[in-house]
This record gives C-alpha cells, sequence and structure tokens, in this order.
C-alpha cells in the first residue's frame, strides 16, 4: 500500500493544477445584455407608434444598436399637442400615411453594456409619406414624399430593471439631407384653400429621442 501512496500524490497533484490551470483559463462571464437584446418604445402618447430596436453586443462596452420605426407625424408635436389643444382641432396626425426610421449606430457604454451612460454615432435614413387635409375629391392641402439621410449622434441613459429587463433612453440630434417633392399649405382665397407645391432639396437637422423597454438575451 505504502508503494501507491507517491504515484496516488502525484496524480491528486497533477489534477489540482490541470484544475487550477482551467479555472484561471475560463474566460469571464459577459456582462447583462450579451450578446443580443430586443426593445420597444414606450409612449402611450402616440399610440399609433410603432418602434423596435435591437443590440448586439460586440464586448463588454461596445454594441450595435439596429432600429426602425414607424410613427405618424412629428412624435414630440404629438407629446405636446395634448397640453395645448382640445378636441380633434388638436390632432397633429395627418390623414394618410406615416414617416418610417431605419436607423444603425455604434453605441459606448463606459460602464457596462446596457447599464449606465451611453454615447451613440450612427446613420439615420428616414422616409416621409404623408398626406393631410384632405377634402371630399381626395385633393390634399399637405403633402410630402421625400427622403432624409442623416448622420446620428445620441447620449443616453439605461437602467437595468433586472438581470433580463432594462429601460433604456437617449436624445440627440441628426444633420443631413432631404429630397423629394412637397405640397404646402400657402393661405386661403376666395376658392378656398391654397397650396404651394414644389420639390424639396435641403439641409435638415432634426432633434432625435427613443425611450424603449426591453430585453436582455445570452447572459
Amino acid at each position: 500500500m505504502r508503494s501507491l501512496v507517491l504515484p496516488l500524490a502525484i496524480v491528486a497533484i497533477a489534477i489540482a493544477t490541470a484544475t487550477a490551470h482551467a479555472e484561471q483559463a475560463r474566460p469571464e462571464a459577459p456582462g447583462p445584455g450579451q450578446p443580443f437584446a430586443l426593445a420597444v418604445n414606450v409612449l402611450p402618447v402616440a399610440p399609433d407608434a410603432f418602434a423596435l430596436s435591437a443590440w448586439v453586443g460586440r464586448d463588454a462596452h461596445n454594441a450595435i444598436r439596429a432600429n426602425v420605426a414607424r410613427y405618424r407625424g412629428p412624435l414630440w408635436l404629438r407629446v405636446l399637442a395634448p397640453i395645448f389643444s382640445d378636441g380633434e382641432d388638436g390632432d397633429v396626425a395627418p390623414n394618410f400615411g406615416s414617416t418610417t426610421d431605419l436607423g444603425l449606430g455604434w453605441a459606448y457604454y463606459p460602464r457596462r453594456l446596457l447599464d449606465g451612460v451611453s454615447l451613440e454615432a450612427g446613420v439615420l435614413c428616414r422616409f416621409d409619406r404623408r398626406r393631410n387635409y384632405i377634402d371630399d375629391q381626395n385633393a390634399a392641402v399637405e403633402e410630402h414624399h421625400a427622403n432624409v439621410y442623416s448622420g446620428r449622434f445620441l447620449v443616453g441613459w439605461t437602467w437595468r430593471l433586472s438581470d433580463a429587463w432594462f429601460l433604456a433612453t437617449a436624445a440627440g440630434s441628426a444633420l443631413g439631407y432631404e429630397r423629394g417633392r412637397e405640397k404646402t399649405y400657402a393661405g386661403a382665397d376666395s376658392h378656398g384653400d391654397v397650396s404651394r407645391s414644389g420639390p424639396v432639396s435641403r439641409v435638415s437637422v432634426s432633434l432625435e429621442s427613443y425611450v424603449r423597454l426591453g430585453m436582455a438575451f445570452g447572459q
């Protein structure tokens, strides 16, 4: 039996050493939100608006965020309209059509992915297709058929509600160029409303923001 003590001791030491090396080589567990997360908008003042964001984590601090949104009328005006208007006259949604946003950006989280402050830079494509104040002859006083291509920068904050759930918000601005056609209200005469139509080719500057409630996967 004594002859087996030394070999068994050597085997035990080898196993312990291999286990220690394996523990040291084991990669650190990814932070919350890695490598994938989905979130939707949470704006009850605009029930006809829908937005979806997806984050793909690159490491513990960086992610790619893709965003798609579809809404009717400027969201900031929809938020303020109930405060300063009364009844149907305060409705700022168009009679027909909507605006669609497609965005892609790089997001950086100094603390950890989807937690705390965030900085995002990316691109935005906005497709405006709206017809407003349509009469009985299907003629619209206002029409917008234009595309906007912009660069966008956002600063935000993300609250971790649990290991999986989070609330993300951000605000910033977009600078780009808009091209297309539009018809705008120019006044009224004895025959009714007067509109002015023409091509659109101009610099576009807009305020951007979002509020998303989401869930992280693959932790």
